[in-house]
């Protein structure tokens, strides 16, 4: 009781939510998919965050003839063998009109907005068994990224800075001050490991 390994079992993860293909219903409503009554056809693509090539890309069909529910079929290649998926979609009212729509995950039947794709299927990322990123994120990751983030805002187009006025000028010092501090925890982890930085 209480002993080494004792307490609730937790399976061990495949990865990670951020690093996987997925659909995400979220963009998929942004880029005109997600039409109540009418069938809509498009292409999902991926791209590499470090080298903006594609990654990976899909065929969509989403048929909401039936507002109230519908389904996505998805086609793609894996291992150059064709693929064709088929998830249901289940719809919500929204308290202001309209409505809000989500996958249902083909293994779990759980309601959800984001499917990554584990083993050549879209599931759930319990499904998949995969974490975000950020849930085993320690500080020094977590200032990394907030600096990141703060940069990518500032410098969007390879360089061509914005926003403009007093909001770039927060935004810098915050950059600065999350830069600085990220270099500083790291500094001091690097001293405290093993006691000289490089």
């Amino acid at each position: 009781m209480g002993g080494y390994s004792s307490g609730r079992y937790r399976e061990r993860n495949r990865g990670t939510v951020d690093a996987a293909i997925r659909l995400d219903l979220r963009v998929m409503r942004r880029q005109g998919f997600l039409v109540p009554g009418a069938v809509t056809s498009g292409v999902q693509r991926w791209t590499r965050v470090a080298t903006g090539e594609e990654s990976g890309s899909v065929g969509v069909t989403v048929n909401l003839a039936n507002p109230d529910a519908g389904f996505v079929v998805v086609r793609f290649n894996l291992n150059g063998d064709p693929r064709v998926q088929e998830i249901q979609l289940e719809s919500r009212p929204m308290r202001y009109g309209g409505r809000r729509y989500y996958f249902l995950c083909p293994k779990h039947g759980r309601r959800c907005e984001v499917l990554p794709m584990v083993g050549g299927v879209f599931a759930s990322r319990q499904a998949g068994r995969l974490t975000y990123q950020s849930q085993s994120a320690d500080q020094i990751d977590r200032m990394r990224d907030r600096a990141h983030r703060l940069e990518k805002r500032l410098w969007p187009d390879k360089g061509k800075p914005r926003p403009r006025g007093r909001n770039r000028e927060r935004l810098v010092e915050a950059w600065a001050q999350a830069d600085s501090a990220f270099e500083n925890m790291f500094a001091a982890t690097i001293m405290r490991r093993w006691g000289h930085l490089f």
